[in-house]
């Protein structure tokens, strides 16, 4: 089973313990229905030895069957943690484009969806676990009494498993149809979140909406786990046919043929109904488990992919020392970037770009709408690699290894940014007198607390957030700043603080400052503006204002 060498992987000691603890379990069963069935043998005259051996038993069975499911419970535990946080690392690890090309909303799946369908499966697991414990230990007792009896129950044991392999078969592969469509309905799910206005705003589109995407996976979903719980609930009757069609034999068919001693037809009736309940509640838990195990091998395949890709989420703290402080120049030669843009059906070239930063410019990045913009953002910020051309810091090549380093020169806000409610990673001595200077500046400071690094609130409107991101980025301090239309949700007085006031502050501290921009009023400010027309690098078109790089 998956989710045994899973949990041997993440703990082999631990997991024989469990499996020595389980065994055991299973024998103080066994030797509490040998006692009793002793004593019902005995017509109920027995001694006190043998009622004080029931007693050490029954407490030896609790102890066993807690000692046991607790053991597993802290491997399970241990297991989940291990994977939630392997996933976690090899997504901060992977590429922004190979991240972006598998899809955000899948990698959402599989972090949310998949991982809380194998924390169920992993939490039924010590139940069924105790159950096989205890069905093993039986049918070692059951041999002992006599072995032609547990040849014929073993071989109804044998036909419940290849019964429930034939009719799960279609089930299984429901259960992976099921796992592909909740994918697709969790995305029109933060559809209806992140498009509310959109919805609300047209009836039809909403209508449609609502009808062909949502209700329609929907109804989907719900055919598939209905089909899947009934065959499910087929396979479970038919293990308790077969357990009832073995009783009948052992009552009525049995003692008239002779062939085995009353004596041992009582221990099996007991064995027999006292092993009801453990396999029924295996045949109950094997759902769960298959389930839990299409979903452990969603989250493999989404490992695999990344690992694949990842560049190494371990090395970054190795490379936490290369972070500089300060640079003489960024230079672009001949970088180019590639991309599938689906509405032209082609591939997008942004390059061969060549560009030089220093230290103390203002410059401003314009273009149209799709010019390829915000993808030399991500180029110049290292959030994508280059697939062709050179990027240089002070004549020296940006590698591999030197990437995390590389990205450690940008503080950037980009149109879609992510707003932490506290400030990670900021620590200091006077962290809290600077971030009451910038609320201050941003004019944050009536609505906004930071108290022990965590923002008061977030609840505010769009620009009022970016203000918030640009404290992040002012407080990071780094050498290069990129803001990608940053200006487009403020007011126009903020607008015109931004342009006049917060930028050139930030050139006189000697900081390069990049601004994605459509302002044209403001493009008086800039050193130098850079305009891409279909991911090339071209001449301003107003004559006053020069492109070193161009």
């Amino acid at each position: 089973m998956k989710f045994l060498a899973l949990l041997f992987r993440t703990s082999p000691a631990s997991l024989i313990l469990v499996t020595l603890c389980g065994l055991l379990s299973g024998a103080s069963n066994a030797g509490l229905i040998a006692l009793i069935n002793h004593a019902l043998a005995a017509q109920m005259v027995v001694s006190r030895d043998l009622a004080l051996g029931f007693v050490a038993l029954c407490v030896l069975t609790l102890l066993l069957r807690y000692g046991t499911q607790a053991l597993v419970n802290r491997l399970n535990g241990d297991a989940l943690f291990d994977m939630r946080m392997r996933l976690s690392r090899q997504v901060v690890a992977t590429p922004l484009r190979r991240l972006e090309e598998h899809g955000i909303p899948n990698v959402m799946t599989v972090l949310t969806e998949d991982l809380f369908v194998i924390s169920t499966a992993l939490g039924v697991l010590p139940r069924f676990l105790t159950n096989i414990a205890i069905a093993l230990g039986c049918f070692v007792y059951l041999a002992w009494l006599s072995w032609q009896l547990l040849v014929g129950l073993l071989a109804l044991v044998a036909l419940s498993v290849v019964g429930y392999r034939l009719l799960s078969r279609s089930a299984i592969a429901d259960l992976q149809r099921t796992r592909e469509h909740q994918g697709a309905l969790y995305k029109q799910l933060r559809g209806i979140t992140e498009g509310i206005k959109e919805l609300k705003l047209h009836q039809d589109r909403r209508a449609a909406f609502l009808t062909e995407e949502v209700e329609s996976t929907s109804w989907l979903v719900r055919t598939l786990q209905i089909r899947i719980g009934n065959v499910f609930a087929a396979t479970g009757s038919m293990g308790m046919l077969l357990s009832f069609v073995f009783l009948g034999a052992l009552i009525f068919v049995l003692p008239g043929l002779g062939w085995v001693q009353s004596s041992a037809l009582v221990g099996y009736c007991i064995a027999s109904l006292y092993l009801q309940q453990p396999l029924q509640s295996v045949m109950e838990t094997l759902p769960i488990l298959s389930r839990g195990e299409v979903s452990w091998t969603k989250v493999q395949q989404l490992g695999l992919t990344l690992d694949s890709f990842a560049t190494g989420g371990r090395e970054a703290p190795a490379t936490h020392a290369l972070v500089r402080q300060s640079f003489q120049s960024v230079e672009f030669v001949g970088v180019t970037h590639t991309y599938y843009r689906e509405e032209s059906d082609g591939h997008f070239i942004v390059g061969p770009i060549h560009l030089r930063l220093h230290p103390g410019e203002l410059i401003f990045l314009v273009g149209g709408n799709g010019s390829g913009k915000t993808t030399l953002a991500k180029l110049l910020t290292g959030l994508y690699q280059p697939e062709a051309g050179q990027i240089l810091v002070d004549g020296e090549p940006v590698t591999e290894p030197s990437q995390e380093s590389y990205r450690q020169l940008f503080s950037a806000v980009f149109s879609d940014f992510y707003l932490f409610e506290r400030l990670l990673g900021l620590v200091g001595e006077g962290l809290a007198p600077r971030v009451e200077s910038y609320l201050s500046l941003l004019q944050l400071s009536r609505k906004v607390r930071v108290e022990a690094g965590v923002l008061s609130t977030t609840e505010l409107s769009q620009g009022q957030r970016k203000r918030l991101a640009l404290l992040t980025a002012y407080l990071e301090d780094r050498p290069i700043y990129l803001f990608d239309e940053w200006a487009a949700d403020q007011d126009p007085a903020f607008k015109a603080v931004f342009y006049t006031e917060l930028l050139p502050e930030l050139k006189r501290k000697g900081k390069t400052v990049v601004v994605v921009s459509h302002d044209d009023r403001y493009f008086h400010v800039a050193d130098r503006i850079l305009r891409l027309d279909a991911g090339k690098l071209v001449p301003p078109s107003e004559p006053a204002v020069t492109d070193r790089a161009s």
